[in-house]
């Protein structure tokens, strides 16, 4: 049986931690994943796993997106996320939702630590159903109305290098997005990937899209913030939060893998 304990009034929870991820039924796993469209964001604190482990338990979520530059110490499935006393800036510190820009953008992420530094390297993450409650009547209706179109800028396969950004396509999503299992509704546009709104005018696109970021960037009350210990296994629901890296930890190491999971083709809220 899947339990849980809130980590803000509105948005996030934390798993019990008798509760080992490994360990979990099938139904466990469903129940899991449905916590997670429920909450935003579940944190699992001392889950002990090895990469392979995780790359198996991601597996069982759903498919997963290919790794950036696989290896043999990268099990296939996951990336590498690492910044160390050679590192200028680390990947992530924008707001955003995971790789946004393809057809049928990530559902559930799982972000596990094995290294972390003494302090600092938070993760924060925004609730964008709350965003969008937080808008008058009028505006919702607008938005609900309109796409937006999301380029491949921010994507992990360009960053690496993998891919160059010509082989990789944009997506053109709602900007407000309904959730199935949950109904949930949620503004769909962030920083690291939303280039433009379409059918709007270049003057009245940029003037929207600016608005709508800025809301995001401002916002207090819709935010929560993580912070990452050894052993630690973060997951998030990329179609209702986004989340923004903290790099304020230079030089210290900090180290972990990540599984994305491919979510359905965006629904537009009715």
């Amino acid at each position: 049986m899947i339990t849980t304990q809130p980590l803000s009034p509105n948005f996030g929870v934390e798993l019990d931690r008798k509760l080992m991820l490994v360990d979990l039924s099938d139904a466990d796993v469903e129940a899991l994943k449905l916590n997670i469209a429920r909450a935003g964001v579940l944190v699992a604190r001392d889950q002990v796993m090895t990469a392979d482990a995780q790359a198996q338990f991601a597996a069982r979520l759903g498919e997963l997106f290919p790794s950036a530059k696989p290896n043999q110490t990268t099990p296939e499935g996951l990336i590498r996320i690492k910044a160390d006393e050679r590192s200028k800036g680390a990947p992530g510190t924008t707001w955003h939702s995971d790789v946004s820009s393809d057809a049928r953008p990530p559902s559930i992420s799982m972000l596990r630590m094995e290294v972390v530094p003494p302090v600092g390297g938070d993760t924060l993450f925004m609730d964008m159903r709350q965003i969008f409650a937080s808008f008058s009547p009028s505006l919702q209706s607008l938005l609900k109305g309109l796409t937006a179109r999301h380029d491949p800028i921010g994507h992990y396969l360009y960053l690496s290098g993998q891919k160059a950004l010509h082989e990789l396509a944009s997506a053109h999503h709602p900007i407000v997005r309904q959730i199935p299992e949950t109904g949930d509704q949620a503004l769909y546009v962030n920083e690291g990937f939303t280039r433009g709104i379409d059918g709007l005018p270049q003057a009245e696109q940029d003037m929207l899209l600016n608005f709508l970021l800025k809301t995001i960037r401002e916002n207090v009350i819709a935010q929560l913030r993580v912070k990452w210990q050894p052993d630690t296994v973060v997951f998030w629901d990329n179609r209702i939060v986004q989340h923004h890296a903290v790099f304020d930890y230079f030089p210290h190491k900090r180290l972990g893998y990540r599984a994305t999971v491919r979510g359905e083709v965006p629904v537009a809220a009715a």
